[in-house]
């Protein structure tokens, strides 16, 4: 039997394509990132619980062996995620991987992707587009990676939490203020929300609720290529040269980031 990887619903159960619900009722075994939101999704539909294997990114090297193993068995072996198309930005690839150099087939049952969704509903260019997937947490990270992406031609798609959907808004603001934003949020869900903005007043937008709640995605559309105007923080940069000195001389960062201040006090002095 083929690998299935079937694309689940991201919020309306309707949007299960009868293809998709068939694989799933056929099902001898199902690879799911959280096998408690998949069995949801099976009592929903009304359609008997399988035999599940829990398949996240911490668990992807055992389950893929334990899987292919019941595919070289002949069992037919669903892949899912939570919500969406597996493999984009959820887990999924390894196993996928796995199957193509095991010579082991594949059918791939296309639905429900938060990615094509929030493109389609942004109004930006779909052609180029990057789907970026997350953003880093940290402001000085965080900055760098929407400079680094804000080099790049066409629209940009992003996954955010919304716990951090307005910190990312800002940012967006701050480096990249001549582009137009589109927020997508509970998509196909019932307080699905779609608002294009300039990239600043969507930023006060969202800075102005007082909670930001469900799935979030962003789409930027093109514009001008950003150009730091700010050199990183020196005391950053001595951080990391710190970290690699530590490394080479074999002792703990802070030794070596307090070598460097005294190295650089010392050169300050007339």
């Amino acid at each position: 039997m083929p690998l299935s990887i079937v694309a689940t619903p991201i919020g309306n159960l309707s949007d299960l394509s009868p293809r998709a619900r068939l694989a799933l009722e056929k099902a001898d075994l199902v690879a799911a990132e959280d096998t408690r939101v998949t069995r949801k999704l099976f009592s929903a539909l009304g359609i008997p619980s399988p035999r599940f294997q829990r398949y996240s990114a911490h668990t992807e090297k055992q389950a893929t062996e334990q899987l292919l193993k019941g595919l070289m068995e002949g069992l037919h072996v669903v892949l899912v995620t939570d919500a969406g198309t597996p493999c984009v930005s959820d887990p999924g690839e390894v196993l996928v991987r796995a199957c193509h150099e095991a010579g082991v087939e594949m059918e791939v049952l296309p639905g429900p992707s938060a990615v094509s969704a929030a493109l389609s509903a942004s109004g930006m260019p779909g052609v180029p587009h990057h789907f970026l997937g997350f953003p880093p947490r940290k402001a000085g990270p965080l900055k760098k990676w929407v400079l680094d992406a804000g080099s790049l031609s066409g629209s940009l798609v992003v996954y955010e939490s919304p716990q951090r959907s307005a910190a990312f808004a800002r940012a967006v603001a701050e480096l990249l203020p001549d582009r137009d934003v589109c927020m997508c949020r509970e998509m196909s869900k019932l307080h699905e929300e779609i608002l294009r903005l300039p990239a600043g007043e969507l930023a006060e937008n969202l800075a102005g609720r007082a909670q930001i709640k469900g799935e979030v995605v962003f789409v930027i559309g093109p514009g001008d290529t950003p150009t730091p105007d700010q050199p990183e923080p020196v005391g950053e940069r001595l951080k990391e040269i710190a970290g690699a000195l530590a490394q080479r001389w074999g002792c703990s960062k802070k030794e070596a980031y307090e070598a460097l201040l005294a190295l650089e006090r010392s050169r300050e002095r007339p």
